[in-house]
């Protein structure tokens, strides 16, 4: 797995690092919700999340031992990776517009926490950098919007 040395990145090429996570008493929050309701209460993560998300800056890679690029050419990042400073913002940002973009809305001006609607079904969902707590009282709502997703 290629991950970045974000201790040598210099300062000034950052651009927003920030990424917003969820709360404990949120986590809590949802865990009451899921149990007084008889809901079912489920974890995931997405696996290869930063991988997902587009660079908005160039930045430019020393490869490691045993590759190297042609002459006169070098290795620019198209996305995301691991141990980059500003994986977590951009990361958050793709998820966020594609959660909004399918129907939920941001709970709460932190905008960690989505709920989404659809007739009597609904879904509360919480972020924690690449990692979700769910609950919900439709599992096939739920099914489809994990498939949706991947």
């Amino acid at each position: 797995r290629l991950c970045t040395r974000g201790d040598l990145q210099q300062d000034h090429k950052y651009g927003e690092t920030f990424a917003p996570t969820s709360r404990f008493s949120m986590v809590c929050l949802i865990i009451a919700i899921a149990t007084q309701l008889g809901w079912q209460l489920f974890q995931f993560d997405i696996r290869g999340a930063f991988l997902c998300a587009d660079i908005e800056r160039d930045i430019y890679l020393k490869l490691p031992p045993g590759y190297e690029p042609p002459p006169g050419k070098s290795a620019k990042l198209r996305k995301s990776l691991y141990g980059l400073h500003q994986s977590p913002s951009v990361f958050h940002s793709l998820i966020e517009g594609w959660l909004l973009k399918y129907g939920f809305k941001a709970i709460g001006k932190d905008r960690v926490t989505f709920l989404l609607e659809c007739c009597k079904s609904l879904i509360l969902l919480s972020m924690y950098v690449d990692d979700r707590i769910v609950t919900t009282n439709d599992k096939k709502l739920y099914d489809q919007f994990l498939k949706d997703l991947s």
